[in-house]
């Protein structure tokens, strides 16, 4: 069952865009599930001996995936902790 939404016609010129465009927090959870709730690491850059711990989180009140960057950390990252995709970097910290 869909929920019923009223149209603004100002907004809202195409029908077909309207019907077809229905978005909540739910459908951009989903598009970023892969990345939220997970650990990543990313070697630093100026020393190659530390590695950052980084997780993404859904923040549904600004509408944005953010990222918490840990501090540094001394060796190799641990067995099956995934490097940051690539692409990632331009997300608001």
């Amino acid at each position: 069952m869909k929920p019923e939404y009223e149209k603004n016609k100002t907004s809202y010129q195409d029908d077909a865009w309207f019907e077809n465009e229905r978005r909540n927090m739910f459908d951009v959870n989903r598009v970023n599930r892969e990345l939220t709730n997970q650990t990543f690491y990313s070697i630093c850059n100026d020393n190659e001996d530390y590695y950052r711990e980084i997780q993404f989180k859904y923040n549904p009140f600004a509408r944005k995936l953010l990222r918490a960057v840990g501090n540094p950390i001394k060796g190799q990252p641990p067995e099956g902790m995934k490097p940051v995709p690539t692409g990632i970097g331009q997300l608001d910290m």
